[in-house]
């Protein structure tokens, strides 16, 4: 009788620390995709609308954007929404949280072509491959921190990922070429992509490396997907923007008599 006392107990304790434990690490989880991803890019990154149901271990992300770089005229580069994860619950509290899956269902990708030698995806790409050495060593800096001061457990900071599998599917590439009064679109299907065992070599990757594999991976395979689709419209398009500023600057320099009219 004494055991079964000492074990509902537990059950208890446990129970009420899963209950306080939830609206915290929604928080800890919104922070550090923001402030990780946002170093990673140099875009604003956010999470929107995550439900963990700890006793279960299964939770729902309503949306992830990526904003787009400078200069672009779509709010976001990337969208990521309807995304389930599965979560080892046990591994929460340990230094390397162990996630089972990850289900992104429709994705949308914003490609946006400026000129011939201007595009969003690939200067996202760039950005990403500038940043992600400086971004795991700010997040390195802050778990050492934290540690020392004993607060890691609250900010999440040095904490280490695996992700066993993540699939991407039913997602859509929204293609614009940038025009002086709107954007010309058209649509192609992102290939569906699944990666696994993310982190699991080092056991364990940081948050800002496991964010630049994953937005690495599907920037770049939406980029392949339009490049190989060769829509040559789209081209068109940015080549006579190319052509509108090249031939506005002849017009200045007629104007202001360099080589007369």
């Amino acid at each position: 009788m004494k055991k079964r006392y000492i074990f509902l107990t537990i059950l208890i304790v446990l129970f009420a620390g899963f209950y306080f434990f939830a609206p915290s690490l929604e928080s800890v989880v919104k922070q550090l995709v923001h402030k990780y991803g946002s170093a990673v890019t140099g875009t604003d990154v956010n999470l929107e609308g995550f439900d963990l149901k700890l006793t279960k271990g299964e939770g729902y992300i309503g949306k992830i954007t990526v904003g787009n770089p400078k200069n672009y005229k779509e709010k976001n580069i990337i969208e990521l929404g309807s995304i389930s994860v599965k979560v080892d619950i046990k591994s929460l509290t340990s230094n390397t949280i162990i996630i089972d899956s990850i289900d992104i269902n429709q994705p949308i990708i914003n490609y946006e072509i400026l000129s011939l030698t201007q595009n969003n995806l690939s200067q996202l790409l760039d950005n990403i491959k500038q940043n992600t050495a400086s971004a795991e060593k700010e997040e390195t800096a802050a778990g050492e921190q934290s540690t020392k001061e004993a607060t890691a457990s609250e900010n999440g900071a040095g904490k280490k990922v695996i992700i066993k599998k993540l699939s991407i599917r039913n997602g859509e590439i929204s293609v614009a070429a940038s025009a002086v009064a709107d954007l010309t679109k058209t649509t192609l299907k992102l290939p569906d992509i699944t990666l696994n065992n993310i982190g699991e070599e080092k056991k364990g990757a940081s948050i800002a490396s496991t964010i630049s594999k994953v937005l690495t991976k599907i920037a770049d395979t939406a980029y392949t997907t339009v490049v190989d689709s060769k829509i040559t419209d789209l081209k068109n398009v940015a080549k006579e923007n190319l052509d509108n500023v090249v031939g506005g600057v002849k017009d200045r320099i007629k104007e202001i008599g360099i080589f007369g009219k």
